[in-house]
């Protein structure tokens, strides 16, 4: 089956969607304008985020007691795997996790109790109508019987779109999958005031006054949703389509009122997955067994750039032969399982201890949002049957200015730090090539969606220090700026002497002790080291600035808190970015500025900006999104409300025992379908 994701945010840096959340921290109170909250947002199949705001060297975890994992019960019975699907499998995959799942409530967890781990073992519950199938990010249909694009305009400003479900998908329980299921869940969300990733799914425009008006059943496997604007990809395909669907067969005895929903054991819910939950130890273990009335076995999936090929006849499930998007050129198939009878989750205090025991052949995999530490990365790349892989995440490490006060107010002040401010010199010669520069908003793996580099970055890319420092200078001068002595750089490995009495077009002196908040050493030593080179090139140029590492929460607390929203002159943070790549809009819009509690931390306002975000929502097409996002871009590379630093690769390891069905995906294999044990195979 195909697994889907949507944005999220933590940085600790994790998958900032858009932000990060810091080991463990939960900002589930963070309200933002649209699909980014500061928590983990999941769909349907949705695997884990990655790290963001954090380095390769951290991990996001809570501190549990390490214990040893006791032996899973038999997944079911004979007689039972005979009745609904042929003979189990057997065999045990084994992974080692660093922190207790907060819940086994699909509800809970989507409402406030999300985290990396709840996440993981949470995902396969649900269902939904459309899906994302990996590596390629391909929008494909989960239950629904097509990709239902277009709505019916009904002329009093609301839109409906009517989605027939495939007949024949089955609960783990055998109950079948309706159209009352999708029904019954959005009542649910909607009348308990279920809250966080729930209103971003169903409130699609990310506004209170915009979303869904009713969603009704048709009949039992028909749906209709009306909703009061004319939504485009953003918010149909990939928010509504994607929302979680949940069988109302089990559920329904609980949504009596929030807290008894919220309360009842998940554990024994029927889910949608090839495993169910089969033993519950806090602190200890987890394991699911295998799912005798799972559906998605057998099915084959071929993977193109920019298509998906799904095809498959088991019986059980109805037959399915679909084709989406472009699928043309090179492209692989594998064959979803599942292969594994039992998979084992064990708690390890921390990473260290889970890599010993993956190194002493107790675990076969670690489920790290955050991959492995460099150095045990490159310790255990020497150890016999270890395969190892790296990957770039699905994300951006990033400098903000602040555009609502001097001098981050002025345009040629922002460009000159962007000119003067070599990354790649960090990252090559300091950094050692831990991390890979990045430019602009989309990661280069989304090769489609990536902009042209243009601007400052363009003219000043490949320059000397030297040549950096005299072009810099020049945009100072014809932006208007002033001093008495714009001072020199000599050349070669010497310090340039610092511009003197440097004023803005304004004649307005720049405020002295201005100061660059990163996360701390400890944290993540690439935006700490990065921010020191950054803080000592704007003295160069004749401004006080001085880096601040600090703790995650403190510039948190000083960037997104609206009372402070002119209290700071720049910072470093990181985001975690979705399946769609609309952040953008959520970044830049000036509707969303910080100061009414959005995400556009630098306060930036362009009109023509701001049309262009309308006309990207408005979009029916992929192809067309993409050319209005690459305009969006070329404003952002002029404007430069954002110096966007790099992006890190998420490095992982795994036995020479287990087959992933793919290793070169963005995110990761813990980030994608990729690491789903449905798709594991285990030998000897």
């Amino acid at each position: 089956m195909n697994y889907s994701q949507v944005p999220l945010l933590l940085d600790d840096s994790t998958k900032c969607g858009i932000f990060c959340i810091q080991k463990g921290e939960t900002l589930s109170n963070f309200t933002g304008s649209r699909s980014w909250r500061l928590i983990l947002l999941f769909t349907v199949f949705a695997m884990v985020v990655v790290a963001c705001g954090g380095s390769t060297d951290d991990t996001a975890e809570e501190v549990v007691e390490e214990a040893p994992a006791e032996t899973a019960a038999p997944a079911t019975t004979a007689a039972a795997a005979e009745e609904a699907a042929p003979s189990g499998p057997e065999g045990v995959y084994k992974m080692a996790i660093f922190s207790d799942p907060q819940t086994q409530n699909y509800w809970n967890y989507l409402d406030t109790e999300t985290d990396v781990w709840t996440s993981y073992v949470m995902s396969g519950q649900a269902v939904s109508l459309f899906s994302i199938s990996y590596p390629n990010y391909q929008l494909v249909t989960g239950i629904a019987d097509e990709l239902v694009e277009t709505s019916t305009d009904n002329g009093d400003g609301t839109y409906t779109y009517t989605v027939p479900i495939t007949q024949g998908y089955e609960w783990s329980d055998g109950s079948p999958i309706t159209a009352n299921d999708m029904v019954f869940t959005y009542n649910t969300a909607q009348g308990l005031g279920l809250l966080s990733n729930w209103e971003t799914y169903y409130a699609a425009a990310g506004d209170d006054t915009l979303g869904i008006v009713s969603l009704v059943a048709v009949d039992d496997y028909t749906v209709a949703i009306t909703i009061n604007f004319d939504a485009g990809l953003s918010a149909w395909q990939y928010k509504i389509a994607l929302a979680p669907i949940l069988p109302e067969s089990y559920w329904a005895q609980y949504a009596t009122d929030r807290e008894t929903l919220l309360a009842a054991d998940g554990s024994k819910a029927p889910v949608a997955s090839a495993f169910v939950y089969d033993k519950v130890e806090q602190g200890a273990f987890y394991t699911w067994s295998y799912d005798p009335n799972t559906m998605w076995f057998g099915g084959e999936t071929t993977i193109y750039k920019s298509g998906t090929a799904v095809e498959w006849d088991n019986g059980k499930a109805p037959k399915v032969s679909a084709s989406f998007g472009d699928t043309s050129g090179d492209s692989f198939t594998y064959t979803s399982g599942p292969y594994v009878g039992t998979v084992e989750f064990t708690l390890y205090s921390d990473q260290d201890a889970a890599y010993l025991a993956f190194q002493n052949g107790e675990v076969d995999f670690v489920l790290n949002p955050l991959g492995v530490k460099r150095n045990l990365f490159d310790q255990l790349s020497r150890v016999q049957g270890v395969e190892t892989v790296a990957n770039l995440g699905n994300g951006m490490r990033y400098m903000a200015f602040n555009t609502r006060i001097f001098p981050g107010s002025d345009k040629a002040f922002r460009q000159s730090v962007a000119c003067i401010a070599d990354k790649e010199f960090v990252l090559n010669n300091v950094l050692q090539g831990v991390a890979v520069n990045m430019d602009g908003q989309m990661p280069e793996a989304l090769t489609a969606w990536v902009a042209p580099v243009t601007g400052v970055l363009k003219d000043c890319a490949g320059l000397s220090a030297e040549e950096r420092f005299n072009k810099s200078v020049e945009i100072l001068q014809a932006g208007g700026w002033t001093a008495s002595d714009w001072g020199s750089h000599p050349g070669g490995a010497d310090r340039a002497v610092a511009p003197t009495g440097v004023k803005g077009p304004n004649g307005e002196t720049p405020p002295s002790d201005m100061l660059l908040y990163a996360p701390g050493a400890g944290y993540d030593p690439l935006r700490s080291t990065m921010s020191l080179f950054i803080a000592d090139w704007m003295q160069q140029l004749g401004f006080d600035v001085t880096a601040r590492p600090t703790g995650f929460s403190v510039i948190v607390d000083k960037v997104f808190t609206p009372d402070n929203c002119k209290d700071w002159y720049f910072y470093m943070l990181g985001w975690g970015l979705g399946a769609y790549p609309d952040h953008p809009v959520d970044f830049f819009n000036s509707a969303y500025d910080t100061c009414e509690g959005g995400y556009n931390t630098p306060g930036f306002n362009n009109a023509e900006f701001d049309a262009l975000t309308d006309e990207f929502k408005a979009a029916k097409t992929v192809g067309e999104a993409i050319a209005i996002s690459q305009k969006m871009e070329a404003i952002l590379f002029e404007e430069m409300p954002y110096l966007v630093l790099f992006n890190v690769p998420t490095l992982e390891v795994y036995r020479s025992n287990i087959e992933f069905p793919f290793t070169d995906v963005l995110d990761g294999i813990t980030g994608t379908g990729g690491g789903y044990p449905s798709n594991v195979k285990v030998s000897d």
